[in-house]
């Protein structure tokens, strides 16, 4: 694919340019090891690809125009800021040694990222320079990048993450990211300032007459939920790979992905409209506060993207294209933000009484239901091609399954390509899908130099992830390594896919799953000794003196266990033992039946924090953050849901040799089978080796609404209770037993004080 040479000639005179008809759509992503030619051939064709997009602005005006939201800049500013960013961040690497227009380059070097929905940017409008101006400096700088990519000695080289090229490969990322967020800019603009630029790619799925009552089947296709079995998935792009990444797609980790189900397609406004006809917007109980916040402050009461084409409540719609408005196509995916699609998961699950609640992907999920074939990617070794093959956004349009890299002028029917061989459509492509995610670094995160604050200012809990990218996201965007994110009100080319948990059903109603149990257990493991007590009763009466129980059962795990080269923690919640045990034991694996509970751990484990709140009382809470000591190596431990009395049900525990120690931290007394749980570890030696050790602690609450009673593991007094656990440990010998008090917090005048029976074994 070639650039017209009077796009360069326009570019060099500030003009507009454009593509021609036979370079409508992108390239494929740059291949790092190409050479100069490639390289400049990317570039031009990037630049090429802003000047077609903003050659849809139909006045100066439009450039100027204010977004109805005002939380963000004008287009004057999108239109320059890419173009900055390629002179500071050459400035950075070395490429150039001075800047070309300082103003211009301080004036559009930082975007606006709103806090929230309601974060107005209220700063003055005619601090803008003209459009001529700002063309001009196009040109400048157009000239500039072309002659450092002709001539710098940089480019002699394959580009790699040391070399000072690597700057310009990361500005044309930078500039796609932008070509595809100032495309929903202008899709949020009024009409009269936009029309259709030459040659924008066609339509992925004709338009299709104007129809008021759509019906499944005929309008929009029925959406099965698609079984996918548990399975492990690996993230992380090779270092070596040859092609730019941003900071957050490197690193390496490993995730246990249970059974779940997934919908065939993306969500269809076909389906999204029976939300919308039944009142979903109006429904205070299917959104979350801050969604609801959201919902009320803009009045919402359909799709942003939706215009409506009759009276109030007559439910008649169109679509807003992002040049045009066409007849609502029921066909086409859901464009919505993070908090309309989970508020339609919230309805649907109400609407069919079902005992699992709809959700969105995880992360590790989108991994799950993509191509199996793309798994081998991950092992990719210099010099492979066959692997390279694997990401089709470095090969041509005819190559790709999937409506991305502007392969098509805008997203289409999400049955119009062909399935993947799990049998999930647009699992790449079409429009991003919203994750359950907040946005996280891998294991091994490191910032690159040359853009310190791309992704680390967004782990913050804040920014939801998005990923599979969308028919406007080209070049890295648009590849299998790509982790992208916004925050959850803002607008992107961007729908979701339904998640069911296979095996939820069995796990509703459990204690430990709701956010009130999951904050109380948060501050138990994570929260400081002063954080536990309300310091001002605390100075007026006496507190009861209790142990950490995280710290003592650690302890003993350590004082007594002969080898240190891995520990099983059953029972984790949270995670805090599982943390510590890391800092003596090689490889620690945490595992609780509570989703909720392994979701915050593992949050912790990525990230390395998480916010969470402390009950006062009443309405009144207090906000607090637990983080992780960084001299704990995050990579010698993971987590998994599964049930302590059925490993061989857990497939991420298959593959290990036996353990070492295995802490089963108040666990037993909430397990329906306690005598089945131990028989793991005295039958035989799959789960705990020969000399290994077994820290049981327990309050021994039995309860026949957890345990049979007939099961119950009690006596009449402590060594009776004793004597009773090791019935069921016959081959082990009991080493250490003790009380050991501690405090469950539930708000500042309420705690549970409980004293666990702790007892130490070793297996003969």
């Amino acid at each position: 694919m070639l650039i017209e040479q009077d796009l360069h000639d326009a570019a060099q005179v500030g003009e507009k340019a454009t593509l021609s008809n036979s370079t409508a759509g992108s390239l494929p992503l740059l291949n790092l090891n190409a050479g100069r030619a490639a390289v400049l051939a990317y570039f031009e064709n990037t630049w090429a690809l802003t000047e077609q997009l903003f050659s849809s602005l139909a006045s100066d005006e439009a450039y100027y125009a204010r977004p109805y939201h005002k939380t963000r800049h004008p287009l004057i500013f999108y239109y320059a800021h890419p173009v900055c960013f390629y002179v500071n961040k050459m400035l950075v690497s070395g490429l150039i040694d001075k800047p070309v227009n300082q103003e211009f380059e301080l004036l559009f070097e930082t975007g606006v990222d709103e806090m929230n929905w309601d974060d107005l940017h209220n700063g003055e409008q005619d601090i803008w320079p003209e459009l001529d101006a700002v063309r001009e400096y196009r040109a400048q700088v157009y000239g500039l990048v072309k002659e450092v990519i002709q001539t710098h000695p940089a480019l002699d080289k394959p580009i790699t993450m040391a070399s000072p090229a690597w700057s310009l490969a990361m500005s044309f990322e930078h500039e796609r990211i932008h070509l595809e967020t100032s495309s929903v800019l202008i899709r949020e603009l009024p009409l009269e300032y936009v029309t259709q630029p030459d040659s924008w790619p066609d339509w992925l799925t004709a338009p299709t007459g104007q129809n008021y009552d759509p019906k499944q089947g005929e309008h929009y296709p029925s959406n099965e939920m698609l079984e996918v079995d548990s399975t492990r998935v690996a993230l992380g792009k090779p270092n070596a790979w040859p092609t730019f990444g941003w900071d957050n797609e490197y690193g390496k980790d490993q995730r246990e992905v249970s059974g779940f189900k997934a919908s065939k397609y993306l969500i269809s406004n076909g389906e999204f409209f029976q939300f919308v006809q039944a009142g979903g917007y109006e429904q205070r109980r299917y959104w979350s506060e801050s969604g609801w916040g959201w919902r009320q402050f803009r009045n919402v009461k359909w799709p942003t993207f939706w215009v409506q084409d009759g009276p109030a409540g007559s439910h008649r719609y169109k679509l807003r294209t992002t040049f045009s408005e066409i007849p609502m196509q029921w066909s086409w995916p859901a464009v919505v933000n993070f908090y309309e699609a989970k508020a339609y998961c919230a309805w649907l699950s109400e609407r069919e009484d079902s005992s699992v609640p709809y959700r969105l992907l995880a992360e590790s999920e989108h991994l799950a239901i993509r191509d199996p074939a793309l798994s081998a990617a991950i092992d990719w070794e210099p010099g492979s091609q066959e692997q390279l093959g694997l990401d089709s956004v470095m090969h041509s349009s005819a190559d790709r399954p999937a409506n991305h890299n502007l392969r098509f002028g805008s997203e289409g029917a999400v049955n119009a390509l062909t399935s993947n061989a799990l049998g999930f459509h647009d699992s790449f492509g079409n429009v991003w899908q919203w994750c359950e995610d907040p946005f996280h670094p891998l294991p091994d995160f490191k910032i690159h130099p040359y853009y310190t604050d791309f992704s680390a200012p967004c782990f913050d809990g804040e920014h939801q992830m998005i990923l599979g990218g969308s028919f406007i996201s080209t070049g890295d965007e648009a590849s299998i390594w790509s982790r992208f994110h916004f925050r959850p009100h803002f607008f992107q080319h961007a729908g979701f896919r339904l998640v069911l948990d296979s095996d939820a059903a069995e796990k509703k109603g459990d204690k430990y799953d709701t956010d009130e149990v999951v904050n109380q257990y948060l501050l138990f493991h994570w929260g400081e000794e002063s954080d536990q007590f309300d310091q001002s009763l605390a100075s007026r009466i006496q507190v009861p003196r209790v142990t950490n129980l995280i710290t003592r059962t650690v302890e003993l795990m350590n004082q007594f266990s002969t080898g240190k080269n891995s520990a099983l923690d059953l029972g984790c919640a949270v995670g805090r033992s599982t943390f510590e045990l890391a800092r003596e034991f090689g490889s620690v694996m945490g595992l609780d039946y509570s989703d909720a509970f392994i979701d915050a751990a593992e949050h912790l484990r990525t990230a390395k924090s998480l916010s969470y709140q402390r009950w006062e009382t009443g309405r009144h809470n207090t906000q607090l953050t637990a983080e992780v000591d960084p001299a704990i190596d995050c990579n010698q431990l993971g987590f998994v849901q599964g049930d302590a009395a059925n490993l061989d049900a857990v497939p991420l525990l298959q593959n290990n040799e036996p353990y070492d120690a295995i802490l089963l931290s108040n666990l037993m007394c909430r397990l329906s089978e306690p005598e089945y749980c131990l028989k793991q570890f005295t039958e035989s030696n799959r789960y705990l080796q020969q000399g290994g050790i077994l820290v049981i602690s327990s309050p021994n609450t039995w309860m026949a609404q957890y345990t049979n009673p007939d099961s119950f593991l009690d006596g009449a007094d402590s060594e009776a209770t004793l004597a009773a656990l090791g019935e069921c440990l016959p081959g082990f010998k009991r080493l250490h037993e003790e009380d050991l008090p501690f405090i469950i917090r539930e708000h500042r005048r309420k705690y549970e004080y409980i004293v666990a029976q702790v007892s130490v074994w070793r297996k003969l």
